[in-house]
């Protein structure tokens, strides 16, 4: 953990600490105000964002050429993943309860809330698989979504979630160390993305509010609907250059 702001902790245990040591297997959860940094031995990193559930499945790197897989299993929150040198001579993938999404290099932002997976790619290229169907995108600004088992695509928005652009800054709020009520996604509920998500739907017209919980669970996230760690393939959505 090379920086964090408020309470991620480890396997329900005390709250992390600039230094503290990850290993295989660990969960890591953050609170409506958490924010942190986890780096990697390959230089790969994860910006943990409020409300994250997190677990670390698998890390395989061998410096001298690079290759290696990196699986992180995420069941709830936001995060943004920087790809290092697994994501570029091997497989790095982040699987959730509705979807299994690959980062070849670059940036990649991913969302579950409200039985939802939304995957947005920065930088670099993006892979996301559900039941089988697989498609890449390679336009920043471009997500895939799950929608009850089917993939969907649209434009997500180039700053949707600011609460991952400064380590510094808590949910909601620009100052460090002042609590926030928790993630605003009214960035991503405005783009063209925002009416398919069910974290967008509205009852009374106002913004939408988000509640999210830990839908943790001992069976293995599920969605790809194919063989984990396939991080390329030949499906390619409108969006790919």
């Amino acid at each position: 953990m090379t920086a964090y702001q408020t309470n991620i902790v480890r396997n329900n245990g005390g709250t992390m600490n600039v230094g503290a040591g990850v290993e295989l297997g660990d969960q890591l959860r953050s609170d409506p105000t958490g924010l942190g940094m986890l780096v990697f031995r390959d230089e790969s990193s994860a910006k943990i964002g409020p409300n994250t559930s997190l677990t670390i499945d698998e890390f395989v790197y061998n410096p001298g050429s690079g290759s290696g897989k990196i699986d992180i299993g995420m069941n709830s929150g936001l995060a943004r993943f920087y790809g290092g040198q697994v994501s570029k001579g091997g497989v790095m993938q982040v699987a959730t309860p509705h979807m299994v999404l690959g980062a070849r290099g670059g940036i990649i932002e991913v969302l579950v809330a409200a039985g939802q997976t939304v995957g947005i790619l920065r930088a670099g290229r993006m892979t996301c698989t559900i039941n089988g169907k697989r498609l890449v995108i390679t336009n920043p600004g471009y997500a895939c979504t799950s929608e009850d088992g089917k993939l969907l695509t649209g434009y997500g928005g180039i700053d949707t979630f600011p609460i991952l652009d400064s380590i510094d800054r808590i949910a909601g709020t620009g100052l460090p160390g002042a609590p926030g009520p928790g993630l605003d996604v009214s960035a991503i509920c405005a783009s063209a993305l925002g009416g398919s998500l069910k974290v967008c739907d509205s009852t009374d017209g106002a913004l939408p509010g988000v509640v999210m919980e830990y839908p943790d669970s001992p069976t293995p996230p599920v969605g790809s609907g194919g063989r984990r760690g396939d991080g390329e393939g030949d499906g390619c959505s409108r969006f790919c250059n």
